[in-house]
């Protein structure tokens, strides 16, 4: 009874310290919010602290063993940095799904010609997992940002377990359940959108690359009022991926419920190749992949589009040879082919 006491005293003070740890969490300015649902429980500027400035964003890496401050330029240009900073409104936010709190991050152009007109809206997933391909500031300037120049709201979900900011959000890798309930983070984001006064929620589009293909897939089936899908190098039958990267049953092991027991069940679930008549029958979508994709094989790209074409989905299979699972060196040509799937469909 004494140890059982002791232990309830622990957990009580560290419940007391965690709340006051939170309450003196010193962080970003908090803004007004962008959209009217009830869901959205805080947002601040991307552009705060390490990232007001691009010499800030540069000096952050310079103390790092072997940075290479030269490559850093050619990814980030300065006066591209700059420019988006002027030009577009980047916030990251805090909302709720499913009860828990989740980071998300949205981005809106700030052009005099949107002051009055609603914008069309892409929905971003990301790849990886709780602890890589976070939506940190790099990979939002990467993935996120030319969309929004291109004149769409771009709006993401870290999903369920990661955090990546200085938000209230708390980072519990094993909330990820990798293509299970943190779906349901993807599709939380209609009600945000749908309450933002500046997004025209009648012209949704969706993006996933690499592990986002397959959640928007998975979220695809639920959101009719999805106007087109664009996945990069995406997985479509997760069983045939790990015949060949078998280093992938740890990441399985360790964030899908019972995987260890039933493993084919919830591969099968999470693989779209398996349930391809539960898509919206009239959603086109476009598929890009690079014939040396080291992490996801190409062949899911090119059984995906066979299947398609056998569903009479519309579709488009775009391989990149030579290129890699980022689309390098075609990014370019890749990109151009976004936005013109975008234009198309939106």
């Amino acid at each position: 009874m004494k140890s059982r006491a002791i232990l309830i005293t622990s957990l009580a003070l560290a419940l007391l310290n965690h709340a006051q740890a939170a309450e003196s969490r010193i962080g970003p300015e908090m803004l007004p919010p962008f959209s009217n649902a009830p869901t959205l429980l805080e947002n601040f500027s991307c552009y705060f602290g390490p990232f007001a400035s691009y010499d800030s964003w540069l000096a952050g890496f310079q103390d790092r063993p072997n940075f290479d401050v030269e490559g850093f330029r050619q990814r980030f240009p300065q006066h591209v940095i700059e420019q988006r900073q002027s030009s577009i409104d980047c916030r990251v936010f805090v909302y709720e799904s499913d009860g828990l709190l989740v980071e998300g991050v949205m981005l809106r152009p700030r052009s005099d010609d949107t002051e009055n007109r609603r914008l069309p809206v892409v929905v971003y997933n990301r790849g990886g997992n709780p602890r890589r391909g976070l939506l940190v500031y790099g990979h939002i300037h990467s993935k996120m940002m030319p969309l929004a120049e291109l004149g769409y709201i771009v709006i993401a979900s870290q999903y369920r377990g990661a955090r990546a900011w200085s938000s209230s959000v708390s980072a519990v890798a094993e909330l990820d359940q990798f293509g299970g309930d943190d779906v349901h983070d993807v599709k939380n984001l209609i009600p945000i959108i749908n309450g933002m006064p500046d997004a025209d929620s009648g012209r949704i589009a969706m993006y996933g690359a690499s592990r986002g293909g397959m959640m928007s897939y998975l979220a695809s089936r639920d959101m009719p009022q999805l106007k087109a899908l664009i996945v990069e190098a995406g997985v479509a039958d997760l069983e045939a991926s790990l015949t060949q990267h078998p280093e992938m049953e740890n990441v399985f092991v360790k964030l899908i419920p019972n995987y260890a027991t039933e493993k084919s069940l919830p591969l099968r679930a999470r693989s779209v190749l398996h349930w391809l008549d539960e898509l919206p029958g009239d959603l086109p979508i476009l598929l890009l992949h690079g014939d040396q994709d080291e992490r996801v094989e190409v062949e899911q790209s090119l059984l995906l589009a066979k299947a398609l074409a056998a569903e009479e989905q519309p579709h488009r299979l775009i391989v990149y040879p030579g290129a890699d699972h980022g689309l390098q060196p075609h990014r370019a040509a890749a990109d151009a082919e976004i936005a013109a799937w975008l234009e198309q469909h939106l």
